[in-house]
């Protein structure tokens, strides 16, 4: 009996992948992790602000400082955040994708077996009628 519920996004992203051509999906996948890559590297890497030194802002009243301080460091933080999901998701979606390229792969090889099966009993069902 078939499970009713919800599924992971990992099962929904390689029910997804399986649905597509095996070229597709490894034409995806090269394109997923280059992609992924370059982003990692070059935007979170090259552009990021944690290289660069803060100047600390000089205020007379110490508490004037603080939502300063708070936005600098909410903004550092999403971008420790995107580093880390484009560091995962570099080496994750390439091999969902070439997972589903292989489950396909193989399913269009069952489908073919399944066709030159009944091309050749074909003949056999016209004997007999």
């Amino acid at each position: 009996m078939q499970r009713h519920g919800s599924t992971s996004l990992l099962e929904d992203l390689l029910t997804l992948a399986t649905g597509l051509p095996w070229w597709m999906d490894l034409m995806m996948a090269v394109f997923a992790y280059i992609g992924f890559h370059l982003w990692h590297v070059h935007f979170l890497h090259e552009m990021n602000p944690i290289n660069k030194p803060v100047p600390v802002p000089v205020v007379a009243n110490p508490a004037a400082a603080i939502p300063n301080a708070v936005n600098a460091g909410l903004a550092r933080g999403g971008i420790v955040v995107g580093n880390i999901v484009t560091e995962v998701f570099q080496y994750v979606a390439p091999r969902l994708l070439v997972m589903g390229s292989i489950s396909s792969a193989i399913r269009e090889q069952k489908m073919k077996q399944r066709s030159s099966r009944l091309k050749l009993s074909q003949p056999i069902r016209d004997f007999f009628e």
